[in-house]
């Protein structure tokens, strides 16, 4: 991926701010243990609550996000299990169980977006959430930012390709899961895509990224991110995204 000769990048900087917030690790099911770093598909979900419509990758140039939070607790939680044997038919009840699960404690999500999507933040049409229907996230702000292309930093909060694992510098701890990039309209919901990401807490210690066309550093506030541009999403998906 690459941005070519371009050196500056103007956008903006939502931040969201919730409760709770929790992004379920796949592998686990009984004992749910949540991610520090919401997956791909988790923000196209926010800019689908926010415009109204479900957002394919077409629709959206670059975006770049971090995430902060307080603590972790966990929760014992009832779930109520239903089933359908057609999209269409009415949910049956199918059990109930109960559930330990893992939850962030007073996460903020920094999302930097292209100039055009202030409008869709600013008058959401959806409830924005941060996971699960009950970690309901506010829009604390929707700012003007400049994004500066850079070879180099310290980035932390945030997920990594697994190509940029490999040059990972420093004491932080990349931990690496399989996740999805972006999920089909309702009601099916299929997983259009998946790639192993390297996540590192934003509660840990920073780790030190070297790679061109990769980083992008808020002038204002100083965070390096990595920056997603359509055309890595586009080549990491399944055909059939319209």
């Amino acid at each position: 991926m690459s941005l070519g000769n371009l050196r500056m990048l103007d956008g903006i900087r939502v931040i969201l701010t919730a409760y709770t917030a929790s992004f379920r690790v796949p592998p686990f099911v009984g004992h749910q243990l949540t991610l520090p770093v919401p997956p791909i598909s988790t923000i196209y979900g926010l800019l689908a609550a926010a415009k109204g419509e479900w957002v394919p990758p077409d629709d959206v140039a670059w975006f770049a996000y971090q995430l902060d939070y307080e603590g972790r607790a966990f929760d014992l939680e009832a779930i109520v299990q239903v089933e359908r044997k057609k999209p269409d038919e009415a949910p049956q009840f199918a059990g109930r169980n109960v559930l330990s699960r893992e939850f962030l404690v007073w996460p903020r999500l920094t999302l930097y977006l292209p100039v055009d999507w202030a409008e869709p933040f600013q008058r959401p049409r959806y409830q924005l959430l941060l996971g699960r229907t009950q970690d309901v996230a506010t829009v604390e702000s929707v700012r003007p930012a400049r994004l500066e292309t850079v070879g180099e930093g310290l980035v932390a909060g945030v997920l990594l390709p697994v190509e940029l694992v490999d040059t990972v510098g420093g004491y932080g701890i990349v931990w690496l899961h399989n996740l999805p990039i972006v999920l089909s309209a309702e009601p099916y919901r299929r997983r259009l895509g998946t790639h192993i990401f390297g996540v590192v807490d934003s509660r840990g210690r920073p780790v030190l990224i070297r790679a061109e066309g990769w980083l992008v550093r808020d002038v204002e506030t100083g965070a390096v991110l990595p920056i997603w541009k359509r055309e890595w999403i586009k080549e990491h998906v399944r055909n059939g995204v319209e």
